[in-house]
């Protein structure tokens, strides 16, 4: 009698540990469903962000090319207005004509894809620009920021480009 009453104790007391553990478990099952939930916001998140940051520095780019062709039409006409005032006052000519004016401002036009903005190593892919992005996991410098988003292996080692960098030189 003895026997059996140990035997339903301890069947007793395994229940209410095997209860006691089934209940942490779904606790647990609950946490991690509730993890992966979350982390499946944060990276759909992350991506949206991404994303947005590269608008933003696709923008950034544009303004930055249009500054630059602005600031190359500007020295380009201060150059042409120094030396038409030069040659003006050389021949003794007081001021010119208003159509010399126009054919002036109409030679000031800088071909954006013509300039130059700094000196270094030119684009390996369209050959016009200056080399501006490291493509990783090579690390050749060797495309400008708008062959950037075309090329998909590097022009250099024809190896496969996994993401780049743009470098800012001064």
């Amino acid at each position: 009698m003895l026997a059996n009453k140990r035997h339903a104790d301890y069947c007793a007391l395994l229940r209410a540990a095997e209860e006691s553990i089934m209940s942490r478990m779904k606790e647990k099952d609950t946490e991690a469903e509730k993890a992966k939930r979350r982390n499946v916001e944060l990276e759909a998140r992350a991506a949206h962000l991404s994303a947005e940051a590269q608008v933003w520095e696709a923008r950034a780019r544009a303004q930055e090319l249009e500054a630059a062709a602005l600031q190359s039409q500007l020295e380009q006409a201060i150059v042409s207005r120094s030396v038409g005032s030069s040659l003006a006052e050389r021949e003794g000519v007081g001021l010119r004509s208003a159509v010399d004016d126009v054919e002036d401002a109409e030679s000031a036009y800088v071909d954006p894809e013509r300039v130059v903005l700094v000196s270094g190593p030119g684009c390996k892919a369209c050959g016009k620009r200056v080399a501006s992005v490291v493509l990783l996991p090579c690390r050749h410098l060797c495309v400008c920021t708008e062959c950037d988003g075309v090329v998909s292996s590097c022009p250099s080692c024809l190896s496969f480009r996994s993401s780049s960098i743009e470098v800012y030189m001064s």
